[in-house]
C-alpha cells in the first residue's frame, strides 16, 4: 500500500505453505512487481501507479520465516528499489509500519460480509 494506491489481495489456497520458493514465485515476483510496474496516474487505487516515483520507495518486510532467507533477500536487493533488510527497520514501529493499522478495518469490513467461500477443495 502506498498514500495513493493499494495492491490486490494475494489469496493463498488452503494447505498451501508460504516457503521460500512460493513466496518468491507468486507473490513477490507476480503480485509485488506487476504492482509496482504500473503506469496509470488516474484511476482506481487498484489501478494507479503506488507513487509517482518510485526512486523514493522503500520496500520493506518483517521477519517471516519466508521473508528472511539469503534466497529472499537477495531476490529483493536485485528486484526492488531501496530495500531495507530487517535489520534497517525499527522494531516495534507501528507508526513506521501503515499496514498494521489496515487490518482492524479489513476485519470490520469482513464481519458486515457473509461468510464465503473462496476456494474450493
Amino acid at each position: 500500500m502506498s498514500f495513493r494506491a493499494i495492491s490486490k489481495l494475494h489469496f493463498i489456497p488452503p494447505k498451501q505453505k508460504v516457503n521460500t520458493a512460493y513466496y518468491i514465485d507468486e507473490i513477490l515476483a507476480k503480485s509485488c512487481l506487476d504492482t509496482l510496474r504500473r503506469t496509470k496516474n488516474n484511476g482506481s487505487v487498484w489501478e494507479m501507479k503506488m507513487v509517482p516515483n518510485m526512486s523514493k520507495v522503500v520496500f520493506r518486510q518483517d521477519g517471516v520465516p519466508a521473508h528472511t532467507p539469503k534466497m529472499t533477500q537477495g531476490w529483493c536487493k536485485e528486484n526492488l528499489p531501496n530495500y531495507w533488510e530487517k535489520t534497517q527497520w525499527p522494531g516495534n514501529s507501528p507508526d513506521l509500519n501503515p499496514i498494521e493499522n489496515l487490518w482492524g478495518y479489513l476485519q470490520e469490513e469482513l464481519n458486515k460480509k457473509e461468510p464465503q467461500k473462496l476456494f474450493r477443495t
